[in-house]
């Protein structure tokens, strides 16, 4: 239903609404509906298209065509570029989401974002985060352009589009890859730059440009590992010899106790099998998951330096590189001898994605011990708890006489007379 005629006819004091969001909103679709006109003054060259996101909870984007194709959040409070741009007073450029599937994301653009920060009678305030989205072939025109020197005689003149020689890259706060002078780069524009020249990324880190920091997941699901048939121990679970197999006593056998386990699960448990033939699709994929430990780790500036530069020794050859962060983004531009110039270097990937691990060093974490913090109150008993409903969730409850039954049948079995052939 739309809500200007929901508003309209149960009016905004009605009980159901909550009378100050639902001003706060009508205020701020006001508000960005004025700015879309200002927008609609100018056109902007290179520029896919503008936003606006509230604190009241509005995201308007124009023109309207590019908010179908919207991929942020739109509760603003849980959209990254969001609360990225209220913690920090410069230009926010966010890198797309890479799929390693070979899927584009660029045909959305790159996205800058800033927060809106206004004084009033001497308080701070930021009502919402304004941002454009650019063009990535625009920008890159503009950045091959603004790299460039005028009247240079130099053997390298800046950054000329498919240079052979040099490598040009902006990479954001997180050590992602947002632009570069190199058609094949454009191409990972959103990928971790660790993953396109490692041997560069590890001497960042190593620079303290970059710092980072580990989070471990001790609850994770990987893929098992595949065991060679060489390295395989011993089986927990008989396997039959073909003298077993050709035995009927020992397929008679087999069988009849598969039927009886059938038969004893369908008494106890009417729903199971039912629940198991509706949930097998669903967790065929989950049993071939095993239990695991993976990190991710985050990259982030950490050096308050501005500028930095060094030599990539790679043994038979070396690159020269020299990095300079932007004022006011969270940019920083770098430029180095191509990676195509010196093969030797070593090609293996720096990975800030989530991957298995065997967990933190215990001999280091033992060193630095972390307690938990007692609460300052006890909660294990309170006078107004109601424990009847505690335990009471489990669905597959077996019938008594069921149970009862089919344990009087696996006696009689058990203790009958049973003869094999010889």
């Amino acid at each position: 239903m739309d809500f200007n005629k929901l508003i309209d006819r149960i009016g905004i004091y009605n009980h159901m609404c909550h009378e100050s969001l639902i001003t706060r909103l009508l205020l701020d679709a006001g508000l960005t509906a004025e700015l879309v006109k200002r927008w609609k003054e100018h056109d902007l060259t290179g520029v896919v298209s503008r936003f606006v996101a509230t604190d009241g909870g509005i995201t308007r984007v124009y023109p309207s065509s590019a908010g179908e194709d919207w991929t942020e959040n739109p509760e603003t409070y849980e959209s990254s570029f969001y609360k990225r741009s209220l913690d920090n007073d410069i230009y926010i450029f966010t890198a797309p989401f890479f799929n390693k599937s070979g899927e584009s994301a660029l045909e959305s653009g790159i996205l800058v974002s800033r927060a809106l920060d206004l004084n009033i009678s001497g308080v701070h305030l930021k009502p919402a985060v304004v941002g454009v989205k650019l063009s990535v072939p625009a920008w890159k025109e503009r950045f091959i352009t603004a790299t460039m020197k005028i009247n240079c005689k130099d053997e390298i003149c800046g950054c000329l589009s498919n240079d052979k020689q040099v490598d040009c890259v902006l990479l954001d706060d997180g050590g992602f890859l947002l632009m570069s002078n190199r058609d094949k780069y454009i191409a990972q524009i959103g990928q971790f730059f660790g993953e396109i020249d490692p041997i560069l990324m590890w001497k960042l880190v190593n620079t303290s440009l970059y710092s980072s920091n580990k989070m471990y997941d001790y609850q994770s699901v990987c893929d098992p590992e595949r065991e060679s048939k060489a390295a395989s121990g011993q089986h927990s679970v008989h396997i039959p010899t073909i003298a077993d197999v050709l035995q009927i006593g020992w397929w008679a056998s087999a069988a009849a106790w598969s039927i009886l386990q059938q038969l004893f699960v369908s008494l106890t448990f009417p729903s199971f099998l039912e629940a198991a033939v509706d949930m097998e699709g669903d967790l065929s994929e989950d049993l071939c998951k095993e239990s695991c430990i993976t990190e991710q780790t985050q990259y982030y500036f950490d050096s308050s330096n501005q500028s930095f530069g060094g030599v990539l020794d790679c043994g038979n050859c070396s690159r020269m590189y020299r990095a300079e962060k932007l004022q006011d983004t969270n940019l920083v531009f770098i430029i180095t001898d191509a990676a195509d110039t010196c093969i030797w270097c070593d090609r293996r990937p720096l990975k800030q994605a989530e991957q298995p691990s065997t967990g933190p060093d215990p001999c280091k974490l033992a060193e630095n011990p972390r307690y938990r913090k007692r609460p300052a109150d006890c909660f294990d008993e309170h006078e107004k708890e109601d424990d009847t409903d505690c335990g009471g969730s489990s669905s597959l409850t077996p019938s008594l006489w069921a149970t009862v039954g089919s344990q009087l049948v696996l006696l009689w079995l058990l203790a009958g007379p049973r003869r094999y052939r010889s």
